[in-house]
């Protein structure tokens, strides 16, 4: 059917009711095509192509050696193209004015979903975000509104997610490669607007990982000596790079000494009281005029739609079912966590998708 239009408030909003109820097919559908190496196969064939689902199930079939149903894929892929994630190209069929020819192509946003030249992607994010292990703590998402320590995570597994995650190996695996490619992506697009490291001679990056984001900061500038702070058994497996040392620890009781701190989707993770805990380790770290250079998620004042806004709120609902802990803040409820730390003041420097680079002065 043709699409509809001057629609009525009444039937715009049961439209729209619809249209929420049904969105969890559009995360899976695309996990599907994940899974079966959709993406590859688009983008491989490059910018402009035209490939029927007939066409994309006879390369999976080559891959996966398991016959590809290209009626079952046709119906994935329509999902995918009603939301711009791929091209749809539709032509009639002859004088069969009712039958018609379907062909896909990529587009902008299919190409994240496959790695790079550099071999990262956010396909691990999104099967992070979809896993069988994440999933559940958000059927209970009503109960700290009703109850604040309820923790839904903690209800459905027992443990908190990183508690969890040192259990399950496979998961474990999944979210180390799902922040490691994220963190990739978008340093790479910061490293482009930011120059905020070119003063420096010392960085600690606190909560570093196994230095990913040193390693992409390092190279850069060269006469940074880099310091990856994390727990012993994280930075054990570091990565070896020049000017990178790996010093384990516990950001609650110290912070290794630089001219800078760095810090990505750390407080993020911590309530107010825990996050104050690390920012004045943070503070004591730093010499008079050393800064902290924060990578978060920062909240807008208002609910708008706009992408960032809904990445970001969606994400600190996701904190509230996984990581109670943790919750995203806006401009005002981090210059009140720095300034509580002792913090000077609180810049917003830079931004890339939705994340806000914020420098905190010590002086």
């Amino acid at each position: 059917m043709s699409p509809q239009h001057n629609l009525g408030d009444d039937e715009a909003g049961r439209l729209k009711a619809l249209q929420i109820a049904m969105m969890l097919a559009l995360p899976f559908s695309l996990k599907a095509a994940v899974n079966l190496g959709v993406p590859k196969i688009l983008v491989d064939a490059g910018s402009g192509a035209e490939l029927t689902a007939e066409d994309i199930a006879t390369s999976i079939t080559k891959l996966s050696d398991r016959c590809a149903d290209a009626t079952n894929l046709d119906r994935i892929l329509r999902v995918l193209a009603s939301h711009n994630v791929v091209t749809e190209i539709v032509s009639k069929n002859g004088n069969d004015s009712d039958c018609s020819h379907r062909s896909y192509g990529p587009t902008s946003t299919l190409k994240y979903f496959t790695d790079n030249e550099d071999g990262v992607s956010l396909a691990p994010f999104l099967l992070m975000a979809t896993d069988p292990v994440t999933l559940p703590a958000f059927q209970y998402l009503h109960l700290p509104v009703l109850d604040v320590n309820v923790e839904p995570h903690v209800l459905v597994h027992g443990m908190k997610l990183f508690e969890y995650a040192a259990t399950d190996a496979r998961f474990s695996k999944l979210f180390n490669k799902a922040m490691h490619d994220h963190t990739h992506i978008e340093m790479s697009a910061l490293l482009k607007k930011y120059r905020g490291f070119e003063t420096l001679t010392s960085l600690v990056d606190v909560g570093g990982g196994l230095g990913a984001t040193l390693a992409m900061i390092l190279p850069k500038y060269p006469k940074i000596r880099g310091i990856n702070f994390d727990q012993p058994h994280v930075v054990a497996d570091g990565l070896q790079v020049p000017n990178l040392e790996h010093v384990g620890g516990d950001f609650f009781a110290s912070v290794p000494e630089a001219d800078a701190v760095f810090m990505k989707w750390i407080l993020h993770d911590w309530d107010d009281e825990r996050c104050g805990k690390i920012l004045k380790n943070v503070w004591r770290a730093l010499p008079p005029h050393g800064k902290l250079i924060n990578l978060d998620y920062v909240l807008s004042d208002t609910s708008d739609p706009s992408p960032a806004t809904k990445i970001s709120l969606c994400t600190d609902i996701s904190m509230m079912a996984v990581n109670s802990n943790g919750r995203e803040r806006t401009l005002a409820q981090f210059k009140t966590l720095a300034a509580d730390a002792g913090f000077k003041r609180v810049e917003c420097v830079a931004q890339t998708d939705n994340l806000s680079l914020l420098e905190f002065y010590k002086n």
